[in-house]
């Protein structure tokens, strides 16, 4: 007989389908690590939102209004005296969110508007904000930029690359930008995330459940079953 989870628990493992305990049982993978939080309440959303004067995607609400950020790492044992942190998925709490610090260009009309795997470039202007959402290895940065047509639109994904401020488009939403990061296995993990290379997949390694973002743990039992699909 299967050991019943608590509503949190529930809650992580199907946010990660699973990920955290498939990990565990794979022969070498050590110190599998996952923080866990509370989340945020509907004040401290529109808090953000006043100070920005922006409005949060829906998707990245429910998410915060689910678990105030998290992170999960671990680490491979190569042989028994080299151990090395192999995989990272880190989500900063919601305060942690802030608008870019590095000065970028402006967007010219004669500018190029795809990048080089045809995805939309950012427009770029004096309405723009951008918000770094987290830290690539010092070497890039996700962020969530409301382009200059205004608030009101629907904000995307970029990487900034910090060596050239080169834009990279992730996602559309949030939800694509976590089923980006929601990883396969082993040390693959970390070299994508390196190497800067195209984001967008033909085939997504995992699929996630869009009604997860909807739980509210401190009230509402989880049910179990998430799917997701491995290659």
């Amino acid at each position: 007989m299967s050991k019943k989870l608590f509503p949190e628990d529930a809650f992580f493992e199907n946010l990660l389908l699973g990920l955290n305990n498939t990990l565990a049982e794979v022969p070498r993978i050590c110190n599998v690590t996952i923080d866990k939080r509370q989340p945020c309440e509907k004040s401290q959303l529109v808090t953000w939102e006043q100070r920005h004067g922006v409005y949060l995607p829906e998707d990245m609400k429910k998410f915060y209004l689910s678990t105030d950020g998290f992170m999960l790492q671990w680490s491979y044992q190569y042989a028994p005296n080299d151990i090395r942190k192999v995989g990272y998925i880190h989500f900063r709490h919601l305060l942690e969110i802030s608008l870019l610090r590095e000065n970028v260009e402006m967007t010219t009309a004669a500018g190029p508007t795809n990048d080089q795997w045809a995805n939309p470039l950012p427009v770029l202007g004096a309405k723009t904000k951008i918000f770094e959402i987290n830290t690539i290895n010092e070497v890039a940065k996700v962020c969530l930029l409301y382009d200059s047509s205004g608030c009101n639109i629907s904000p995307k994904i970029y990487l900034l690359e910090l060596s050239n401020l080169k834009w990279v488009f992730l996602a559309d939403s949030f939800k694509q930008l976590f089923l980006l990061l929601a990883p396969h296995l082993l040390e693959e993990n970390e070299t994508r995330r390196s190497r800067l290379i195209n984001p967008g997949p033909e085939h997504p390694y995992n699929v996630i459940d869009p009604n997860i973002f909807r739980v509210k743990f401190k009230t509402t039992s989880i049910k179990a079953g998430t799917t997701g699909k491995h290659k």
